[in-house]
């Protein structure tokens, strides 16, 4: 737990790490900009030197889109280089940067600690984040040729929009109108759901997620469960922070690898490595 608590406030500090903002009040534009980073970090928050992979996906839809005219073929440039890093990652280590990276998993992560009743989301919310990806992700900026995702993504209001208020850059920002507050809204309603239910922008809404999930079966880096010494006891669901049970699919895509089922496994039956491991035997079987 440390550990990935650890990890998870140096990507965080890694991710947006440009302090001089505060001083200057300009933002940084430099080509680092251009690099998606495995993680939902809003690309308008001013401490950011990275692009977010989701907001990069949705402008290249708009590009090609032909909204704006000349631009289509840097459109597919930029849909190949978005699906290509994101597939990358994913094809090492699946979806394990949701669980050690992600800024926004790492809020959600801390609200879930607020002593409040506990709500267990059903296991068909995954669907969710696949009709995000699709829809307001894909095509949906298409059709428009408008962001929309991250228009009202809760991340954007809270690293772009609430820090912006709260800093203001040197240029006017445009003035605060009814859409500004529609997003608080939205991020005030996830905030207070981070609270009482494990991950839920991650299980349900996250395109992000949907996209490293899918790379959970083929990764080089997999999950691995001893079925002769698994007892089925619960503990990895009481300790997962998307409340799964490893046991009964291990390359879940829903699954962001964060590894806590295998600290709190009592009898050692999960393990995680980037080679084959012979915990692969079914219940009751033995090497030969």
């Amino acid at each position: 737990m440390r550990s990935r608590r650890i990890s998870q406030l140096v990507a965080l500090l890694a991710i947006n790490p440009y302090f001089p903002y505060l001083f200057s009040r300009s933002v940084y534009r430099g080509t680092l900009k251009g690099i998606c980073v495995p993680g939902l970090n809003c690309y308008a928050c001013p401490l950011t030197v990275f692009a977010c992979p989701i907001g990069s996906l949705q402008h290249s839809f708009t590009l090609i889109s032909g909204k704006v005219k000349g631009y289509i073929a840097r459109g597919f440039g930029a849909l190949l280089y978005v699906l290509g890093s994101v597939g990358l990652v994913g094809a090492v280590v699946g979806r394990m940067p949701c669980g050690w990276i992600c800024p926004f998993g790492f809020f959600q992560d801390l609200l879930y600690k607020v002593p409040v009743p506990k709500l267990r989301l059903p296991r068909e919310v995954r669907w969710g984040r696949y009709a995000f990806l699709l829809v307001l992700v894909m095509a949906v900026p298409f059709v428009t040729g408008v962001n929309w995702f991250s228009r009202l993504c809760p991340m954007g209001a809270l690293e772009g929009g609430l820090f912006l208020k709260a800093a203001p850059p040197r240029d006017p920002l445009p003035p605060t109108g009814w859409f500004f507050w529609l997003k608080i809204a939205v991020l005030a309603f996830f905030i207070l759901w981070f609270m009482f239910s494990k991950r839920p922008f991650c299980r349900a809404v996250c395109p992000l997620g949907a996209m490293l999930g899918l790379c959970n079966r083929f990764s080089i880096y997999r999950l691995r469960v001893d079925e002769g010494l698994c007892d089925r006891c619960g503990r990895c669901r009481r300790v997962c922070p998307v409340d799964i049970d490893i046991f009964e699919d291990p390359d879940s895509p829903d699954c962001i690898r964060c590894l806590e089922c295998r600290k709190a496994c009592p009898r050692g039956a999960i393990e995680g490595s980037f080679r084959e491991s012979p915990l692969t035997l079914p219940r009751g079987s033995s090497d030969p």
